[in-house]
């Protein structure tokens, strides 16, 4: 685990990274908070999910979730999202902030729906809501990759009681059983020219999934 020994000391060094102020609505950039990131990433390393493994992180955005678990003391992190742009940054993010880390992040510029890899233990991400009308479903698409991929998964998604049921369901069709499920306030500061309120309040579900 190096020197960190607290998820709030995860958090404060989390805190450090800037948002991406160049977020595109149609791909659903909402940066994942600090306090949520530290949240996710202990809760797989307190659970053997993290430490000396390969980790995935899908729609990974500006990265944080794989810089959280390099620090957490992950072998790799595959960080893999669609849109290059925050990838650049994310890698900036990590050379200039964590210079130690960036050497064991591998930045994918890939579709997740056609993913093939191999060799990924655990897959920790916040996938896109599908709060944007082309987007729906996309979460539970990211959760069967996933499951394709890894033995243990930790994922946010926006709340419903039909998400658990639906979940769940996925989860025992591919062979794996939801562990858990938690609720999370996910704040969404004010970044699109749509948004009107300073902050935005979303009901969110942290779920962790392992093969059965």
């Amino acid at each position: 685990m190096g020197l960190i020994r607290s998820k709030k000391e995860l958090e404060l060094i989390l805190s450090r990274i800037n948002w991406y102020r160049h977020s595109k609505k149609r791909l659903e950039q909402y940066q994942t908070p600090p306090s949520i990131v530290a949240h996710m990433v202990w809760t797989a390393y307190m659970r053997g999910d993290v430490e000396g493994l390969t980790i995935g992180d899908y729609g990974c955005g500006d990265g944080r979730i794989s810089i959280a678990s390099i620090l957490m003391g992950a072998r790799r992190v595959i960080c893999v999202d669609i849109d290059e742009d925050i990838l650049l940054h994310g890698l900036g993010t990590a050379t200039s902030l964590f210079p130690g880390v960036a050497g064991r992040i591998l930045y994918v510029d890939a579709d997740v729906e056609r993913l093939g890899l191999k060799d990924v233990d655990t897959v920790i991400m916040n996938p896109p809501f599908g709060v944007v009308a082309e987007n729906r479903g996309l979460d539970i698409v990211f959760l069967r990759r996933a499951m394709a991929t890894a033995r243990s998964i930790y994922s946010i998604h926006k709340y419903s009681e039909a998400f658990i049921d639906i979940a769940r369901e996925v989860a025992e069709d591919n062979g794996f059983t939801l562990d858990s499920y938690e609720l999370l306030d996910f704040e969404i500061p004010m970044m699109f020219e749509t948004h009107r309120r300073r902050i935005y309040r979303v009901k969110t579900v942290f779920i962790i999934l392992t093969r059965v």
